[in-house]
């Protein structure tokens, strides 16, 4: 996965028109990711005030998170919690004390051709 900064440089290295090539296209939003710093608050929040789907807390230790996810219908978020102290979601969380977004994942129809662009 990108960073942020390395996007962020990307993005500013190349005018608008020519950020995209013709070879991929952009699809559907697939979710945004939150870091939040009570899993379980947030989720009671989504699920009990909002009246959200809501999953059970997955923990991903391959990714050093546990995460719930909102089904909103036409797409989710994912409430990101660090899952130990080497997580990169635990130093997200250091900068912002009440979490934040994350990050947001678009699909797009060739994921190769768009890394390469």
């Amino acid at each position: 996965m990108l960073q942020f900064e390395q996007i962020r440089a990307f993005s500013m290295s190349k005018p608008l028109d020519q950020v995209a090539g013709p070879v991929w296209n952009l699809g559907q939003l697939n979710h945004v990711a939150i870091v939040v710093p009570d899993l379980e608050k947030a989720a009671a929040f989504y699920k009990n005030i909002l009246g959200a789907q809501v999953s059970e807390v997955v923990p991903l230790p391959e990714h050093g998170i546990s995460v719930v996810f909102v089904n909103l219908g036409n797409t989710k978020m994912e409430l990101l919690h660090p899952l130990g102290s080497e997580s990169p979601i635990a130093g997200f969380l250091q900068k912002n004390k009440t979490g934040g977004m994350h990050h947001i994942c678009i699909e797009v129809d060739n994921i190769n051709a768009a890394v390469m662009d």
